[in-house]
């Protein structure tokens, strides 16, 4: 095992202050700013890493940590290794953390004070708003637009080309145990392909929302929602059909194998 690879690419630009822990490889045209922690991270070429950013935090505790250690045990190879893959022409601003085991694809942005904890996929050409938080076992498609202020919990599954506006928070915890004699169960969101959900809008835990429905500002979403349909209110209620101009454009559909007709 190597234990502390290093590598930088050609015309990179490293700041000041930046520190470089565990194994870190950093490709060709690359921008590195001030205060940054690059701690087992891989970042692919012409991405850029603002100031006052940590790429890799390790305080990991509890049941993490466990999975952590059996991770370690099974891995032989003599190939350096990575806790955070990067991908290309990724923008990452001033103040981001980023947790261990997360995987950014190409082309995304990640925008200012966000926080993306462990196990963590974000595919490529999305992008993450200001002061949102990414809890631990989330997946994000592609060309997805998530804004500022957003509040993505533990084990919530969001598919391609989704919008959320700003300030909707995603709950998992149902019922609610903390101090009662109550079993929690943790159960995450669903978002189908295509879902737009307006700013401040509240989805409840283990709700699905069928592809390319369309959720209101403000609304509680409390059951599942079927395909293309537009709900509002609290608890939100069917209000309309989703027209066939607000359909997600057919030659992205063709992308995903799917068609405009597809419901």
């Amino acid at each position: 095992m190597i234990s502390e690879y290093r590598n930088i690419g050609e015309n990179c630009k490293i700041g000041e202050n930046v520190n470089f822990l565990g194994n870190v490889d950093i490709g060709d045209n690359c921008k590195i700013g001030n205060n940054v922690c690059l701690n087992s991270v891989h970042i692919d070429h012409n991405s850029v890493i603002q100031d006052n950013s940590i790429i890799g935090y390790d305080t990991i505790t509890g049941h993490y940590y466990e999975q952590e250690k059996m991770k370690k045990s099974k891995n032989s190879s003599d190939e350096p290794q990575f806790h955070i893959i990067i991908g290309k022409n990724v923008l990452i601003r001033s103040g981001v953390v980023i947790y261990f085991d997360v995987n950014i694809g190409n082309n995304c942005w990640i925008n200012h004070n966000a926080i993306i904890r462990e196990n963590v996929n974000i595919s490529e050409n999305s992008t993450i708003g200001s002061n949102t938080i990414c809890e631990n076992n989330v997946s994000i498609g592609d060309k997805c637009v998530i804004h500022n202020n957003t509040m993505i919990c533990a084990e919530t599954l969001i598919e391609s080309c989704e919008f959320i506006g700003p300030g909707v928070s995603f709950t998992n915890n149902s019922p609610i145990g903390h101090l009662r004699d109550v079993p929690s169960t943790i159960r995450g969101a669903k978002l189908r392909f295509g879902c737009a959900i307006g700013g401040g809008a509240t989805i409840c835990p283990g709700i699905e929302i069928g592809q390319e429905s369309i959720i209101a500002a403000g609304a509680v979403v409390t059951k599942d929602i079927p395909s293309r349909i537009i709900v509002a209110g609290n608890p939100a209620k069917k209000i309309k059909d989703v027209e066939n101009e607000s359909f997600i454009k057919e030659d992205i559909c063709k992308e995903y194998d799917l068609s405009q007709k597809q419901i």
